[in-house]
């Protein structure tokens, strides 16, 4: 059995160590792989995405677990849903709903809730241990609709303009929004465009870095699907002054693409 984790824990605190060892305890011969643990902190938007880029790449019958805000409501329930033959397990904090928008299937809840982090880790722990001797049913669990989260950002629309805004920043500061190929092709429409970033313009997309000179902006889609904004050999994010989106921030910082 393969577990990928996804958190917001970061590597400072014990947080890992302790979600592995209760897993552990009751699946002893899993494969646990560190799908990411360094979600910005209740981030929403970019724990989804890191989800949503991954998931597809690991074989049918793989368990998603993810660890991200497990504390949102109190008590805590335990979420699970089945996506292209695998299984994602998380919270009732909005995820599945944003990450899986519009082909979210049926979503089931375990009747138990719980008040703590470490109740929860051992919930799911339990339930894991029991889909497995189950053959992966769900069938006997009570079906939910699970929460919207107010911040669910998608791009946003405007005559023949799209607002986007930063949903991820790579180790190497190349700057991910929140816009697929597809949505911006069905949009474009073969329309040409230009893509306004703080002061600068870029008008085509790229297939790679080196397509442009180093030092010089670009933007392509990467393997995920998601535009991607990066400068060849150099630090979109910090030359740029591109930031994560966040919801509390009194001005957003929006990436505008205009179709001509």
């Amino acid at each position: 059995m393969i577990i990928t984790l996804l958190s917001d824990f970061g590597y400072q605190d014990n947080f890992i160590a302790v979600a592995k060892g209760v897993l552990l305890q009751e699946l002893p011969v899993a494969r646990l792989i560190d799908l990411n643990h360094e979600v910005e902190p209740f981030h929403l938007l970019q724990c989804s995405y890191l989800l949503k880029s991954a998931y597809a790449n690991f074989p049918a019958g793989t368990i998603h677990l993810s660890l991200f805000d497990i504390m949102h409501r109190n008590p805590a329930a335990l979420l699970v849903t089945k996506v292209d033959e695998q299984y994602i397990i998380t919270a009732d904090n909005g995820l599945l709903p944003l990450t899986f928008d519009g082909t979210l299937g049926t979503v089931y809840m375990l009747e138990k809730t719980v008040t703590t982090y470490l109740e929860w880790l051992h919930l799911a722990a339990g339930f894991i241990a029991k889909l497995e001797r189950s053959n992966y049913h769900l069938g006997n669990l009570p079906t939910v609709e699970p929460k919207v989260h107010p911040s669910q950002l998608q791009a946003v629309v405007k005559d023949n303009a799209i607002e986007c805004q930063v949903i991820h920043i790579d180790r190497y500061e190349n700057v991910v929004i929140n816009i697929t190929r597809d949505k911006f092709e069905a949009l474009r429409m073969g329309r040409k465009f230009r893509i306004q970033i703080v002061r600068d313009t870029v008008t085509r997309i790229s297939n790679d870095y080196s397509d442009v000179p180093v030092s010089d902006k670009l933007c392509l889609f990467n393997s995920a699907g998601y535009m991607e904004i990066a400068i060849n050999q150099g630090k979109a994010s910090s030359l740029l002054g591109l930031r994560l989106h966040n919801e509390r921030q009194l001005i957003y910082q929006n990436i505008k693409i205009e179709f001509l």
